[in-house]
């Protein structure tokens, strides 16, 4: 059970690591939304991972959604097969109850802290005139949920890649969260390095007795703000966290049942390391020309060596300027229009990419393909457009760079 703290829809949780004798470096992979164009990144993975246990056997990677029904059925009842077996093995070793103190470097970033702790769902709520203390930077897909609630429904493990936001000018969450880390903790819970280039990470358990402190700083924070917690990342997961809730609730569920929370690494969103990107967007099967003609004549994307968005085809890329209404971004000009095209060509797919030379690899891998290259985030003003407007559309950010993400290592039981 994990008892409700008096914060703000933060509760503590009895966090999971890996046993101590198993290898962290094969155990921790990155999250499943990632690499989801290059299914090579995740067969390397396989390769390293072996047959070691590894929460990669507790996951199902994006990339293997495109599979037949049947497919990928087997898929999710496999992870809940491994997660009943390593429970039953031993191999994660429960914390008691408590917060976890995560230091990662990059090769983006020296730097960069988390706060590993749960949330309480009752106090998120997805939906587009949400006022809740924790709600969503980008719109939810409802279609993208089934998949996500299927895999969360049989799970009794809550394996998290959510990360929240908190907007912190003065750092004084981390600054509490380090202060109450105990002397004894000198030597940290885990420190190794992340595969595929993922940078290094190490944790720093933070006992419940020693909380006080840390709890009276984010109830300041949320005392003066609008909204405490934004998802910057997993918000698809986090919702179809709660909609199972949900469903146990109806069905009569304790009120204090482990559903009812999350877990989740909470981010300062003015932490020097915490980068924000724009997503590119990607259309496979596609003439180049012919979407090229359609932009220009629906958003009247012109061409501009200062302009916002660069449009990249197999002949080149070109920066073009592109009509924003005010306090909206280009981003969701361009999105809506390519709605509209995918819907009046359905054979045409896309996908969303992390990194320019991504997109410029990828286009120049085939002739049917063009990538739209989005421009740069302003994160200073983040949370005031949530408060303001609502979430950003889909895809529209990536925080840090895809290596960057959040790797899979913490857990939690999902079951009393």
């Amino acid at each position: 059970m994990i008892p409700k703290a008096a914060a703000a829809g933060i509760a503590v949780p009895e966090i999971m690591v890996p046993r101590g004798d198993l290898n962290p470096h094969r155990w921790a992979v990155i999250a499943c939304d990632q690499f989801s164009s290059e299914p090579s990144y995740w067969e390397e993975v396989r390769r390293i991972v072996g047959s070691e246990p590894s929460t990669l056997d507790l996951i199902v990677p994006e990339y293997c959604l495109a599979e037949d029904e049947a497919a990928a059925g087997k898929r999710v009842r496999r992870t809940w097969e491994v997660m009943r077996d390593y429970l039953g093995r031993g191999l994660l070793r429960t914390m008691p109850p408590g917060f976890m103190l995560v230091n990662r470097s990059t090769p983006h970033a020296v730097r960069r802290r988390g706060l590993m702790l749960a949330v309480d769902l009752e106090a998120y709520d997805f939906t587009e005139n949400s006022s809740s203390p924790i709600r969503p930077t980008e719109g939810t897909i409802r279609d993208r949920l089934p998949t996500r609630m299927d895999i969360r429904r049989g799970a009794v493990l809550d394996l998290p890649h959510i990360l929240l936001l908190i907007d912190d000018p003065e750092d004084s969450v981390m600054s509490a969260a380090e202060n109450a880390v105990p002397p004894s903790a000198s030597n940290p819970v885990y420190d190794f390095e992340l595969m595929q280039g993922g940078g290094r990470i190490s944790g720093r358990f933070i006992p419940e007795d020693a909380l006080g402190p840390l709890f009276r700083t984010f109830r300041r924070l949320a005392a003066g703000a609008d909204i405490l917690f934004a998802v910057g990342d997993g918000n698809h997961s986090l919702a179809a966290a709660r909609e199972i809730w949900l469903e146990k609730k109806a069905d009569g569920a304790d009120p204090n049942h482990p559903a009812r929370f999350a877990l989740a690494e909470v981010e300062n969103i003015h932490d020097p390391g915490l980068h924000f990107h724009p997503i590119h967007r990607l259309l496979f099967g596609v003439n180049p020309n012919h979407l090229t003609s359609y932009l220009e004549e629906k958003i009247q994307l012109t061409e501009n060596p200062a302009g916002a968005v660069t449009l990249v085809t197999p002949n080149g890329r070109s920066r073009r300027d592109c009509p924003v209404p005010p306090g909206r971004l280009a981003v969701e000009t361009v999105q809506d229009v390519l709605d509209s095209y995918l819907k009046e060509n359905p054979n045409i797919e896309i996908d969303y990419i992390h990194g320019e030379s991504a997109v410029m690899e990828l286009v120049g891998a085939a002739s049917d393909r063009v990538g739209l290259i989005m421009p740069e985030i302003d994160k200073s003003s983040f949370f005031r457009r949530i408060t303001k407007i609502g979430p950003y559309p889909r895809k529209t950010f990536s925080i840090g760079e895809a290596v960057e993400k959040r790797y899979y290592l913490e857990a939690r039981r999902l079951e009393p």
